[in-house]
């Protein structure tokens, strides 16, 4: 189904701020008490968010976590991948628990984090990404079914300032189309980690994620995960995370986001049917 509008919630957290100074103290507050809240020192879940210079975006991302509706206690892990910026400083003001990750790359970031974390289960998030309130309900509910292994939902994208969805919403038509094609005898290659969930020890068991691996390390450990249960993809609305933009409108657009989108497909199809 085609979503041409941001849905309301999102709004709520898409205050402006440039750095730590400028956050303001009732934000602040608010993602403090929200965290402590939602947390326990036997928290069923812990939240793993790779950052590298996210310092603009970063408490956009813990503000919706803290705004979570969920009878699931959790804890909240940022991993700094060698932020330039001030990313360091707005985690800090937000109080939130983090660990700084000299090896450059996401692979890197998100392995420490598993490596770090002490919940049941695993759920990985992205620094410039939202989160519906039921968000950690939705996907932990899934992951107490005891043949599950891994579960995942999809994202959209929220578009810049004052400019309409309908392109955006076209583009995730496409590939949604191309996803489900895909997921007939690959299943594992759709999962991303900007909203995926699975068993920490299943996930230290398999090797968790491959450093080596620039790009799809998150498919590759459900790939492994598969072999210990079944997959299962969230569909609805409370499973979808909204996700900045930006990497869609640059290097040509998204025009050309499109059109290689569409030739990688076209090249993989004999693989997936």
């Amino acid at each position: 189904m085609l979503q041409f509008r941001v849905p309301s919630w999102v709004n709520k957290h898409q205050f402006e701020y440039e750095n730590a100074d400028e956050l303001s103290n009732s934000v602040v507050s608010t993602i403090v008490f929200g965290m402590k809240k939602l947390n326990s020192n036997n928290s069923i879940a812990s939240i793993v968010i790779p950052v590298w210079n996210e310092e603009k975006n970063i408490a956009r991302t813990l503000s919706s976590l803290a705004a979570q509706k969920t009878d699931y206690s959790f804890e909240v892990i940022v991993v700094n991948n060698n932020s330039t910026d001030g990313t360091q400083a707005v985690l800090d003001r937000c109080g939130v628990q983090s660990f700084f990750e000299p090896r450059q790359g996401i692979p890197w970031a998100r392995q420490a984090g598993l490596e770090k974390a002490r919940g049941k289960y695993i759920l990985c998030a992205d620094g410039d990404s939202l989160y519906p309130e039921n968000w950690v309900e939705t996907l932990v509910q899934s992951l107490e079914q005891p043949d599950v292994a891994v579960v995942y939902g999809r994202h959209s994208f929220i578009p810049p300032k004052n400019s309409s969805r309908i392109s955006i919403a076209i583009y995730e038509w496409f590939a949604e189309i191309s996803f489900k094609i895909r997921g007939r005898k690959k299943l594992h290659l759709n999962a991303m980690a900007a909203s995926l969930g699975f068993r920490r020890d299943w996930a230290l068991e398999v090797g968790g994620f491959d450093p080596a691996m620039k790009r799809g390390s998150d498919g590759r450990l459900t790939f492994h995960l598969a072999q210990k249960g079944g997959i299962t993809v969230l569909h609805e609305d409370d499973a979808r995370v909204w996700t900045d933009s930006r990497r869609l409108f640059t290097n040509g657009g998204l025009v050309k986001a499109f059109v290689s989108r569409a030739w990688k497909e076209i090249k993989r199809f004999k693989e997936y049917i």
